[in-house]
């Protein structure tokens, strides 16, 4: 018998949002409402695009965007514009047919009530949005401090949503980084994340677990920071590489 989650289900798109120039939402909801995928925050999923013909022309891995508690009935993933496939699936439009393969991971929102501070590259950002939405949908203020790297404003995602969480929810504190250029006035950070940053930030690390996504340079810089902090990155740090 096959193991449901390697079944591939078709969803339609309902609609692209375009998040900034190059990265987007995908929001797709199953043709069939038995086909939605039960998956926990931070969990990725294979898209499938099909040719013509309805045969598989590739498949690649993304994270949820979405939070499970708002999501029975849709499915959205934040996608970067970066090479053929996902130029294709850009031009996806309403009512077309893709599939959708998963869940998958063990990179999911941690048990308990411990802090959690995150760290977030670019479209890294979007496991971490599917926590953070997933706190706010469940009502539970767990202290959570994001740190999201960007080189510009313009190509910060979520910005607007993220910002507006931090005026709603007093538990929830972002600190936006850019490292190419910064507005005037800026209520962020401009230059890369670094150790006095982090410390600036987050008054004690005791306790806390760690969760990272993004290139792995950005990832190495963020192991670093936190081992020369004295913290065991083996057992508190929890990681997804993105590209």
């Amino acid at each position: 018998m096959e193991n449901p989650v390697l079944k591939i289900r078709s969803f339609q798109v309902k609609e692209l949002v375009w998040e900034t120039a190059m990265t987007f939402t995908l929001v797709l909801v199953p043709q069939d409402p038995a086909d939605m995928v039960a998956f926990k925050p931070g969990q990725w999923i294979y898209l499938h695009l099909f040719n013509a013909d309805g045969s598989v022309w590739a498949r690649s891995a993304y994270s949820i965007a979405s939070a499970p508690e708002a999501s029975q009935e849709v499915l959205r993933l934040g996608i970067k514009v970066h090479g053929d496939f996902t130029k294709k699936a850009s031009q996806l439009m309403p009512d077309d047919v893709v599939g959708v393969q998963g869940p998958f991971g063990v990179y999911v929102l941690p048990e308990g009530e411990n802090p959690l501070v995150m760290f977030a590259g670019g479209v890294g950002v979007t496991p971490l949005l599917s926590m953070i939405r997933s706190l706010v949908a469940q009502n539970v203020e767990r202290e959570v401090t994001l740190f999201y790297s960007n080189a510009l404003i313009e190509e910060t995602a979520y910005f607007e949503e993220l910002d507006s969480l931090a005026k709603r929810c007093p538990w929830f504190k972002p600190v936006f980084i850019l490292t190419q250029g910064s507005p005037n006035p800026w209520p962020g950070e401009s230059r890369r994340l670094d150790g006095p940053m982090l410390d600036a930030h987050v008054s004690s690390l005791e306790d806390v677990t760690f969760l990272m996504c993004g290139p792995k340079p950005f990832m190495d810089t963020v192991k670093l920071i936190l081992e020369e902090r004295g913290v065991d990155t083996r057992t508190r740090l929890k990681q997804e590489l993105f590209g």
